[in-house]
């Protein structure tokens, strides 16, 4: 692990874990009952060049720095508003209010909770400000990278195994969590409780094989590529598939709602990139 220090102002980037190069089976088998044509067709993919992936979700302390130090203005400010959780229908609903500083309820977040309410725009001014800051160049991963660093090594539907986990492993929807009011999830894992209905702060949980904290719970996150429908003319070697000008970015790894199905190692989904929820925030690459 290491963390870059800035070179023209006080502070540090994010702490970064060393990713090893490999390759693996990227996508959803053809047989697994889970399976979407958008997961299709499962193919190989090698990541010959090493880099290295943010610990954990960038946070609301690590964003604020950010957007105090660069005048920055968010989309959720910008263009107004998220979609936030709300309690009493128990589905998200757009809240014009709601920003980058709220959670995914939209009241005040604390600095350690992962920053939701964040486009796939303001990911990348992020990225592309830390590059500034440090000399070093970040970026969003790509989506094969991500779902390489989210397996950890591993082959099976989720990074702990095929099953429901028979310990806390990540901040998922569990059959024993319960929101402010009492709701339950009607798609949970069977027996699981993390005691979150919500994000939770980085870190509350354990690591994956490569040492990395909730990348398959806690908040989904963008990633570098545009939306494709499916892995047909898929880069087999960890690049992003980017379309100039496409407008629909991918989004990877579970959320503190997604059902089981929405979980598994080789889920995703597109979203537009000015999308603002609660349920999304991002994390970042270095490269080495």
């Amino acid at each position: 692990m290491f963390t870059d220090r800035y070179v023209d102002l006080p502070g540090k980037a994010p702490a970064m874990v060393v990713v090893p190069t490999g390759s693996f089976l990227m996508g959803a088998a053809a047989d697994d009952e889970d399976r979407t044509d958008a997961q299709l067709p499962q193919h190989r993919v090698t990541l010959a060049k090493g880099f290295a992936m943010a610990r954990t979700e960038v946070s609301v302390g690590e964003f604020r720095e950010f957007v105090r130090a660069s005048g920055y203005v968010p989309d959720s400010v910008k263009l107004g508003g998220a979609s936030v959780y709300d309690e009493r229908s128990g589905a998200l609903r757009d809240d014009a209010s709601a920003s980058w500083q709220d959670d995914y309820a939209g009241r005040k977040a604390d600095d350690n909770l992962p920053v939701v309410n964040i486009s796939w725009n303001d990911a990348v001014a992020y990225a592309k400000w830390l590059s500034e800051r440090t000399g070093k160049q970040y970026r969003l991963p790509s989506e094969a990278e991500f779902e390489y660093a989210l397996r950890g090594d591993t082959s099976s539907r989720y990074w702990w195994g095929n099953a429901t986990p028979d310990k806390t492993v990540e901040n998922l929807t569990g059959s024993g969590d319960r929101s402010r009011s009492g709701r339950r999830w009607s798609n949970a894992f069977r027996g699981y409780r993390d005691g979150y209905w919500g994000p939770a702060p980085v870190m509350s949980f354990a690591a994956n094989p490569f040492g990395l904290y909730d990348m398959d719970g806690n908040v989904s996150e963008w990633v570098a590529d545009c939306w494709h429908d499916n892995y047909i003319r898929a880069p087999d070697d960890g690049s992003a598939w980017i379309n100039p000008g496409c407008r629909a970015h991918v989004l990877r790894g579970g959320s503190w709602g997604s059902s089981p199905a929405q979980v598994t190692s080789a889920y995703r989904q597109g979203a537009d990139g000015d999308v603002r929820s609660g349920r999304v925030g991002f994390r970042v690459v270095r490269e080495l």
